[in-house]
């Protein structure tokens, strides 16, 4: 049995996983939970874990906060987070894994999947501090101009300069970029609002936000923008007075 410490902030959250992994990970046993970076490390330190799923944003700090604490990390850890910033760092360095909120079964048993074949395997605290350097060249230099996209086949790293919008279709995203075919996402466009640069993209429909770099022009007559792949995108006539003034800035 993979003996196990959750560490989430939300009572809810610690029990959707808790549930998640009784239903789904047979090799799992929960030994402990905890809601903040303090507690989570008593935890640790008294339970010596194999593997924590660990929370990202916490009242008294962070996961990455956690860990620069522990002088010997001998378990193996599943960052989990609400948001996507932070999951690229653990994507692009693919030293340790990570899950999205609202946890998606699947995707849980998978990583679950990976910690089982690695418990024996490479040198842990190697990897754990050439990620936390990695953290920390992020935070010190990253622009934050890079998002995960993740569909039922891939998950693409983007960079938001070649996003050109983003349509809205009910539960699910559409994005069209600056090159290849659009990604269908399902998770809804207000979702990825608040993630994006508010000085770069504008939700100028209920069904689209768009990059204002990619605008080409607008057309008054018809109350639609041009953009730099042909597309056209009509604007809300209630954020028509916004875009003239977001066109100023941009002047």
């Amino acid at each position: 049995m993979i003996r196990t410490v959750i560490i989430d902030d939300e009572g809810r959250s610690r029990e959707t996983i808790f549930e998640l992994l009784k239903m789904y990970c047979d090799n799992i046993e929960v030994v402990d939970q905890a809601e903040d970076v303090k507690s989570g490390l008593l935890s640790i330190r008294k339970h010596n874990p194999d593997l924590v799923l660990l929370d990202i944003k916490m009242p008294d700090g962070t996961g990455f906060d956690l860990v620069r604490q522990i002088e010997h990390v001998n378990f193996r850890i599943i960052f989990i987070t609400a948001y996507e910033e932070y999951a690229i760092k653990a994507f692009k360095f693919s030293a340790l894994d990570y899950l999205l909120k609202p946890i998606d079964p699947e995707e849980l048993t998978l990583a679950i999947g990976k910690v089982t074949n690695s418990l024996n395997n490479e040198n842990l605290n190697t990897r754990i501090s050439e990620f936390m350097t990695y953290i920390d060249q992020f935070r010190k230099h990253g622009d934050g101009k890079k998002i995960i996209l993740k569909t039922s086949e891939n998950i693409y790293v983007v960079d938001t300069d070649d996003i050109i919008s983003i349509e809205s279709d009910q539960n699910y995203s559409r994005f069209h970029l600056v090159d290849g075919e659009p990604i269908f996402v399902s998770r809804t466009m207000k979702d990825y609002s608040s993630m994006l640069d508010e000085r770069n993209f504008y939700r100028i429909h209920q069904s689209y936000i768009i990059n204002l770099q990619h605008i080409k022009r607008y057309n008054r007559g018809e109350n639609i923008c041009i953009m730099s792949d042909g597309s056209k995108i009509p604007v809300s006539y209630r954020k028509k007075d916004e875009l003239f003034t977001l066109f100023k800035t941009l002047s």
